[in-house]
């Protein structure tokens, strides 16, 4: 396996990717090891401080089932109800938690954007299956909306289905529309054979096999009537949308589904701001301190700040 991921022309500026072609989520077998995972991963974001001058809240959010999630609001000092907020729906393939690197980026936006990050803990497979990640954030969504302050929709791999469907969600209820949505290495395609990037890079960082298994354990009870929201790319209208930047990684199978989706925004008459990150990979931000990570990093928060303008 190291011997396949060696081959592909990674920016010698990053870190080696973790090695999820090792891994096969179809493996039923699997299942308790990636329980303890996500106990470790949860333990370690329970354990997050963030740097000065942010602030951590941890809030039980109600949801549409009447239950409630957990949600991270990570805010600068001297933040108030009327302050932009972000609602950052997470990545990990709709079976993993919030991660570390995502407080630290979040963190990171709430300090140099000048933004509430609303970060739902959003309920994960096998378990809840859709609609439940994307009605759970919608739920923190509608809360969001109560207040009198701008927002944006952020997410990145996975987290990129639920920002991309709520920005067309809002849009088709009339509801309080997002001032732009950030979209990273974004999934939005369930029809994977449509890509050249899926063949080309299907052992690469995110390999094919285990990306073809959350969409089948996502989409396992159906879609319900929320088709367009479940996976954006079949949206039929993608007009009057929020401005988007949409970031996919040069060395990533879900590298053309993401620059298909920004053409098809632009082509409806929507503000895009499409940025191929050269030499990259899915989850090449973990490294959050590295440079590289961070000239991206930057570049997200230019879009970010003009959005809010």
């Amino acid at each position: 396996m190291a011997d396949k991921m060696a081959r592909f022309p990674y920016s010698p500026a990053l870190k080696p990717p973790w090695n999820w072609t090792s891994i096969d989520l179809t493996d039923s077998g699997l299942a308790p090891a990636l329980r303890l995972m996500v106990q470790q991963i949860q333990a370690d974001v329970s354990a997050y401080i963030p740097s000065q001058g942010i602030r951590l809240h941890k809030k039980k959010m109600p949801v549409w089932d009447g239950g409630t999630i957990d949600c991270y609001l990570l805010e600068p000092e001297g933040a108030r109800a009327q302050t932009p907020a972000m609602l950052y729906c997470h990545g990990g393939g709709f079976f993993l938690p919030i991660q570390p690197m995502m407080m630290e980026l979040a963190a990171q936006y709430a300090r140099e954007v000048g933004v509430r990050v609303y970060l739902p803990e959003y309920r994960l497979l096998p378990e809840y299956p859709s609609p439940y990640p994307f009605r759970d954030c919608l739920s923190v969504l509608e809360e969001i909306q109560k207040q009198d302050a701008p927002y944006l929709l952020y997410g990145e791999s996975a987290g990129g289905t639920l920002a991309a469907g709520l920005a067309l969600w809002a849009r088709n209820h009339a509801t309080k529309a997002a001032k732009g949505q950030c979209l990273i290495y974004p999934t939005l395609d369930n029809r994977c054979s449509r890509y050249a990037s899926m063949r080309l890079y299907a052992e690469a960082a995110w390999p094919l096999k285990n990306h073809l298994t959350i969409w089948r354990e996502y989409l396992k009870n159906g879609k319900d009537g929320l088709d367009e929201y479940l996976v954006p790319m079949t949206a039929p209208d993608m007009s009057a949308l929020p401005p988007a930047y949409v970031e996919p990684q040069q060395i990533d199978i879900l590298r053309d589904e993401g620059i298909a989706y920004a053409k098809r925004l632009e082509d409806a008459g929507n503000r895009v701001t499409l940025n191929i990150v050269e030499g990259s990979y899915h989850g090449f931000d973990a490294d959050t301190q590295n440079p590289f990570v961070q000239k991206v990093v930057q570049k997200r928060i230019e879009q970010m700040r003009k959005m809010l303008k």
